[in-house]
């Protein structure tokens, strides 16, 4: 029986949303200033047919506009309807940075600092990818006299028929909302994976780690990080990484590294995105039950670098699998994790 791995993990991904709580989104949807020149430009009693919307999370302060029907006649000459200026709220999320640092001052301490950090890290991951994961951001078919909210750079605002927006128009335009409340409206089909703006992503897996007595081996290992994709290929990013395992004595060996991170993700070969991953930064381990050597300074230099590779689930999720090499206090180290990216 064939298995499509996409649908099984986005319907996985779907009840462990609901089961953390649905997200709030609003009722407005944004077109993109791109689209909306591009609209402009198109045929006026054509362009309805494929508009590319992006819910947003806050409601727009724009005020209701008379809702239009499938009956509504279609009049291409315009009539501009100017309003007071409207103070815009803010309508989209905002990501959050990473600090780096020490946790913990031995290799217990680390530890059981770090599984408080990834209990939070893990909750807010799954309320922002509850809240992107119910946004539509995609393609809708409206009527062409569909009223656009249009807010001008000169802080003044409009409403005018989707068919009556001119290119100059769309040029003046700061940004452009619709609502489906407003007229026809149907869902067309999604938008591929996005990751341009804000990311946040953990993943968890295994990891290894070497001991004093030069012993290596294999334990649990974590990552967090967030960060700005200037475009959908490119992105830099804070990052946390925790790892640990118990040494020889029964005690604990704990690492912690804290770098800055480059990611390419040129390849896309259907839901399936690839690239690569570096970064530089600092680590720290410590290591319990041991006098080997002194281990009350355990700074180093990081280097981390590796391959990733996405699922896409949704326009702004992916299932993440890393493969990464790090240098840290003069040593080799490898881990394999998995887990969820959110833009």
């Amino acid at each position: 029986m064939r298995v499509d791995l996409r649908r099984t993990c986005t319907t996985v991904l779907a009840a462990t949303l609901l089961v953390g709580g649905g997200g709030c989104v609003s009722n407005s949807y944004r077109i993109p200033s791109g689209d909306l020149q591009r609209l402009s430009q198109s045929p006026p009693e054509q362009r309805a047919q494929r508009v590319r919307v992006i819910q947003e999370i806050n409601e727009s302060s724009a005020p209701p506009a008379e809702r239009v029907d499938g009956d509504t006649q279609i009049v291409i000459m315009p009539s501009i309807h100017i309003s007071t200026p409207v103070r815009l709220g803010s309508g989209g999320g905002r990501g959050g940075g990473v600090s780096g640092g020490k946790i913990g001052g031995a290799g217990n301490d680390g530890k059981a600092a770090a599984v408080v950090f990834l209990v939070v890290a893990a909750t807010a991951l799954v309320m922002v990818a509850a809240v992107e994961g119910s946004r539509f951001d995609g393609w809708a078919r409206l009527h062409p006299m569909h009223p656009v909210h249009l807010f001008g750079r000169d802080g003044t605002y409009q409403v005018r028929p989707l068919a009556w927006i001119d290119p100059a128009t769309a040029a003046w335009t700061d940004k452009a909302i619709v609502r489906p409340a407003e007229g026809p409206w149907l869902s067309l089909d999604r938008a591929p994976l996005t990751r341009t703006g804000w990311g946040y992503g953990m993943f968890g897996g295994s990891g290894s780690l070497r001991s004093v007595n030069g012993e290596k081996e294999l334990g649990p290992a974590f990552s967090v990080q967030a960060g700005y994709h200037p475009t959908k290929e490119f992105g830099v990013l804070a990052n946390v990484f925790f790892g640990w395992r118990d040494n020889v004595v029964g005690e604990t060996l704990f690492e912690s590294r804290y770098t800055l991170e480059l990611q390419a993700m040129p390849v896309v070969a259907g839901p399936f995105h690839m690239g690569l991953y570096g970064g530089a930064g600092i680590a720290y381990r410590y290591e319990d039950g041991t006098k080997l050597r002194n281990t009350n300074d355990p700074g180093s230099s990081a280097l981390t670098g590796g391959a990733m590779v996405q699922l896409e689930l949704h326009t702004r999720i992916a299932l993440t699998g890393r493969f990464g090499l790090a240098r840290a206090h003069g040593e080799r180290m490898s881990d394999i994790l998995v887990g969820l990216s959110v833009y």
